[in-house]
């Protein structure tokens, strides 16, 4: 696993996302996922291929597969997630996800 995406070199991107809501935030942190999570599934961002979004009490994960660098650089600067950005140190413990960038092997 990197925490720079920059260290992705070739192939469809993997990102999991972890991050654990602040308690009694889990709903906030829902309704921004699942905002985020019907933008990335629908033709308005060509270059995701997977997003699904799992909860667990107070944790969150999100899967994300894209095209490509240029295709995570495009998801991550969408209205929708630079608004659960600037909301991240509300609802979430440690003020942001922890990032983890995959290659997929073929």
């Amino acid at each position: 696993m990197s925490s720079d995406l920059a260290n992705i070199k070739s192939g469809h991107i993997i990102v999991v996302a972890e991050g654990e809501a602040i308690p009694g935030k889990e709903s906030q942190v829902a309704k921004h996922l699942t905002t985020i999570a019907a933008l990335a599934n629908s033709d308005a961002e060509p270059g995701v291929l997977v997003y699904r979004v799992v909860q667990y009490e107070t944790k969150f994960v999100t899967f994300e597969e894209y095209v490509d660098a240029a295709s995570v650089a495009s998801h991550l600067g969408s209205k929708e997630f630079v608004a659960f950005q600037q909301d991240f140190a509300n609802i979430l413990v440690g003020g942001a996800p922890k990032l983890g960038f995959y290659s997929e092997i073929k």
